[in-house]
């Protein structure tokens, strides 16, 4: 199947549905973007997800083309209305066929309806401003000046990180479902934080040390996604 958004032939990958059953989605690297086909997001086994997390962390290094104005679906060619939608606070969005036949969804919007993705606090601006000069939109990759902006002057987007510790808890409940265990509930003697370093004193550490060597300019959903592959990689 062609992308959308590039017209390169996307990689169809078979993943475990919900009551056994299988599913297929297909991904784009160019785009980093996922096409369902009907309703197979809402039909994802947790071993499916956590495969689709994995596939995301790996590719989040590699260069990304930003979406054209018009998509077309790739089964009958109508065009692809744009929708916008909400994950509790989280908003998000995908291109959908009126005709049913599926939707786009970037990797970031696939991270977004997890609501594994939220905006930095005031709070938070200040101690990304007093650490880090530049950083890069994880919307549109442009450079954001931390002394003038807090949102992209390109694109509009607020400042956003990844949920470390959030994901790192789905992660683990993802792994019980998948082996058939009960997901274990956070003890009054191991509270929530202790699940993954402080989010953004993580993020803040990573980055000053890609700024030390070859990988400046990272977003921070980027090195958030970096950080989760090496998670993953620990625990498979």
């Amino acid at each position: 199947m062609l992308c959308p958004g590039c017209s390169a032939e996307m990689t169809n990958i078979d993943l475990e549905a919900r009551q056994g059953s299988t599913l297929a989605i297909d991904l784009c690297a160019t785009c980093k973007a996922i096409w369902f086909d009907h309703f197979e997001a809402l039909q994802m086994a947790p071993a499916a997800t956590l495969r689709v997390f994995g596939i995301i962390t790996e590719q989040s290094n590699a260069a990304s083309t930003a979406l054209p104005g018009v998509l077309r679906c790739p089964r009958c060619r109508s065009r692809l209305l744009h929708t916008h939608d909400i994950q509790r606070n989280t908003p998000f969005r995908y291109w959908r066929c009126d005709a049913g036949h599926g939707r786009l969804m970037t990797f970031l919007d696939f991270l977004r309806q997890k609501d594994f993705v939220r905006p930095l606090s005031t709070q938070q601006l200040q101690e990304l401003r007093q650490n880090v000069q530049t950083i890069n939109c994880s919307n549109c990759g442009a450079a954001i000046d931390l002394a003038k902006d807090s949102v992209c002057r390109h694109c509009g987007s607020a400042m956003s990180m990844l949920d470390l510790q959030q994901m790192t808890r789905t992660i683990a409940q993802l792994q019980a479902a998948a082996a058939g265990q009960r997901p274990a509930e956070p003890s009054a003697t191991e509270p929530s934080e202790r699940v993954a370093p402080a989010d953004l004193d993580a993020l803040i550490l990573a980055i000053q040390a890609r700024d030390r060597g070859d990988d400046a300019g990272r977003s921070l959903i980027t090195t958030g996604l970096v950080m989760l592959g090496d998670l993953l990689r620990k625990r498979f």
